[in-house]
């Protein structure tokens, strides 16, 4: 077992069978989100159970969630730092996973496919008549914006991005997605993309 800290929470890692879990309650605590409420949310598939010790000693079954499950916790909670949050543990589970001989960045893109299947369902659940050009829209503008953030001319591909690309990608495909579902349903006359590259652009400049 590993323990790291965020933001002055522990955050405990397990290894089992070669890849690396999180405490459930860990993740829980440092999201502000309740453990049972969190719990409900991720599927069965991405959670599991191992005897740990409390703080008097006892062994307990406690509650582990893997890396594709952390994403999930991440994306439900409101709380400001939770890109923040995302960004340590995959820069966390890689280090574990460097440490153990082990290649990170192929499996995080898995998980990056894994996050884009679920932004495209945000997507489709929020608008009212959701067309093959919404999802293709989405994705051109968040690819547009995270090559413009790292000081592209034109349009990076995202099979040719970055791990810290990706990553980026993720926050920005959020934000393009949940703005999508308000402007249609508050019938907003904005541009998507304008607003988007505007929001993109000002972190750029912050940042050079």
């Amino acid at each position: 077992m590993k323990t790291e800290i965020w933001n002055d929470h522990k955050i405990r890692f397990v290894n089992m069978e070669g890849e690396w879990w999180a405490v459930l309650s860990d993740i829980a605590r440092a999201l502000s989100l309740r453990t049972d409420k969190l719990n409900a949310r991720i599927e069965d598939d991405n959670l599991s159970k191992v005897p740990m010790r409390d703080s008097v000693g006892r062994l307990q079954e406690t509650s582990i969630v893997n890396e594709f499950g952390i994403y999930d916790a991440i994306f439900s909670s409101k709380k400001a730092e939770a890109k923040e949050f995302k960004r340590w543990v995959f820069n966390v589970i890689k280090q574990l996973r460097q440490s153990a001989g082990l290649e990170g960045f192929e499996v995080f893109r898995m998980l990056d496919k894994e996050h884009q299947k679920e932004s495209m369902q945000h997507l489709r659940q929020g608008l009212k008549k959701p067309v093959r050009v919404d999802f293709i829209k989405a994705n051109v503008i968040s690819n547009k914006a995270v090559s413009t953030k790292y000081g592209f001319d034109k349009m990076i591909k995202k099979a040719d991005m970055t791990p810290e690309m990706l990553l980026d990608r993720q926050g920005i495909l959020e934000s393009t997605v949940e703005l999508m579902r308000v402007k249609e349903k508050f019938g907003l006359g904005l541009t998507v993309s304008d607003e988007v590259y505007r929001a993109v652009s000002g972190e750029a400049k912050q940042l050079a």
